[in-house]
């Protein structure tokens, strides 16, 4: 079985780059989830996700393929973190409330995910995947980056990209579409913030 490992080289750099994630996306995640005993955060990088789960979720079982970035994660009491692939989980049948893939599910090999994913679940749990894609520019500075940047770049990107950017639209779920309001994303960075994003993504074949 073959497994990314990009971004286990810059696991620091990359915890520290790297936007957060919107609370309300949390407590949308919580209200929907049939208890908030246990979440699964599969592919949990640095423990982004897991921490933002953790304040709601009794438990987080936060698992990675990689060793570095769990060694740079954020310690939380709610949070187990465990070494280990996407498509094979120690957890017990119908444990989990929630299973969750933050800006990931893209890398995974997902006909061994799906079923563990589906054997992991209690009736009614919930299934979330997200990511984020390019930020949105505006005026000149819009079409300057379009043009010395992503238009140079864009034959160069992995084929797993581009289910990400096409907001997993070819992906075929195996559960029910449940239609929530769109979390908004948002950060604030000066250029020099903007340009190390984009040059760590850039090593990274992230985003």
């Amino acid at each position: 079985m073959h497994h990314h490992k990009l971004f286990s080289d810059k696991s620091e750099l990359y915890k520290t780059a790297r936007p957060t994630y919107p609370p309300e996306l949390y407590k949308c995640l919580s209200s929907l989830a049939p208890s908030n005993k246990l979440a699964w955060d599969c592919a949990c990088g640095s423990g982004q996700a897991a921490i933002g789960l953790a304040k709601l979720f009794g438990s987080v079982y936060a698992t990675d393929i990689s060793a570095e970035p769990i060694k740079a994660a954020k310690v939380h009491p709610n949070i187990h973190y465990q070494v280990g692939p996407a498509e094979q989980c120690d957890l017990a049948n119908e444990s989990c409330d929630l299973v969750c893939v933050a800006q990931a599910l893209h890398w995974l090999n997902l006909d061994d995910f799906w079923p563990e994913v589906l054997r992991l679940l209690k009736p009614k749990g919930i299934f979330s995947a997200w990511g984020y894609n390019w930020p949105v520019l505006v005026g000149d500075l819009a079409q300057i980056f379009n043009e010395l940047v992503l238009g140079p770049i864009e034959t160069y990107w992995a084929p797993q990209n581009k289910l990400l950017w096409n907001h997993f639209k070819d992906i075929d779920f195996p559960f029910s579409a449940i239609q929530i309001s769109k979390p908004t994303m948002e950060a604030v960075w000066d250029l020099n913030e903007f340009l190390i994003l984009y040059i760590l993504f850039r090593l990274c074949g992230d985003v």
